[in-house]
């Protein structure tokens, strides 16, 4: 069995033994024509005249937002909150890819996006958007919206400052996630390999397999990867050093690639991830 069939196996491994947690980011909702994060930040940027550059840096994506933030001399920062509103619709609906991550039962999901797409859906889970939230959660299965939702737009985890100050705003929560690192696998749908959030994640897991001194015998977490990038030797060992196995969904299998043409996605992206996660429902891991 090749490295791709044998990550897929361990991943529903984790998942029959109730120990795999999927984290959600804005690739996932971009499926129902909800913008990336990095469609946020550029218009911010465009509303404060920042230099128009193609890609942004990874500070970027946090200190722009800080920039029109500052910029704001409304009473109580009303047109920050008000554009975050705008480019947030409520009427978005759940899309397949939503659907399915749903209907493959994780023990928890966890989500970065501002969206309502899965609480639509995740029937059974238990919604978390703040550190109270979990002192009274009572079901087995949590949906954690680690970055708040558009319910509460003024609490909504988007700027530098929301992001320096989030071990302290959201101590509970981040207590709880590295807990999980320790006996749960983490796989990582919907972000890139630049993401701020992924960075995150990643120090996290580096972080407890340090602390707790298992480095080189800690579980093995996964990410599906977008990145034409993803391939090459240095960035395949940096994030295997860091405990975070790489799945290219540009270098698939031929017979799952042959797949995506039946999903009803208008992205070949989420095509290509509907088919890997859908491997997780079969028994049988191999496509004939």
């Amino acid at each position: 069995m090749d490295e791709f069939y044998q990550r897929i196996e361990d991943l529903k491994q984790a998942l029959a033994g109730q120990k795999l947690v999927i984290f959600v980011g804005a690739g996932v909702s971009r499926n129902s024509n909800l913008p990336t994060w990095g469609q946020m930040v550029q218009t911010f940027a465009e509303r404060i005249g920042y230099p128009s550059i193609e890609r942004l840096a990874m500070e970027e994506y946090i200190r722009i937002p800080q920039y029109y933030y500052c910029m704001d001399e409304s009473e109580g920062h009303r047109d920050y909150y008000q554009l975050l509103r705008d480019l947030i619709p409520r009427n978005a609906k759940s899309n397949i890819l939503d659907e399915l991550i749903v209907s493959l039962g994780p023990r928890h999901l966890v989500t970065t996006n501002y969206d309502k797409l899965l609480d639509q859906i995740a029937d059974g889970y238990e919604v978390i958007r703040e550190d109270r939230d979990l002192l009274k959660g009572t079901a087995n299965q949590y949906l954690i919206k680690m970055h708040g939702d558009i319910d509460q737009i003024e609490k909504l985890v988007f700027k530098e400052e929301d992001y320096l100050y989030y071990s302290e705003t959201h101590r509970l929560m981040e207590v709880f996630l590295k807990s999980l690192l320790i006996d749960h696998v983490f796989l990582f749908v919907g972000y890139s390999l630049n993401d701020y959030n992924l960075k995150t994640f990643v120090s996290w897991i580096e972080y407890i397999a340090q602390e707790m001194k298992v480095k080189d015998g800690m579980h093995k977490n996964y990410f599906l990867s977008s990145s034409e990038q993803a391939e090459k030797d240095y960035l395949q060992k940096y994030y295997e050093g860091k405990g975070l196995e790489v799945i290219n969904l540009y270098n698939l299998p031929e017979e799952v690639k042959d797949q995506t043409w039946r999903v009803p996605l208008e992205e070949d992206l989420g095509r290509r991830t509907y088919v890997v996660l859908e491997l997780l429902k079969n028994e049988n891991t191999e496509i004939c």
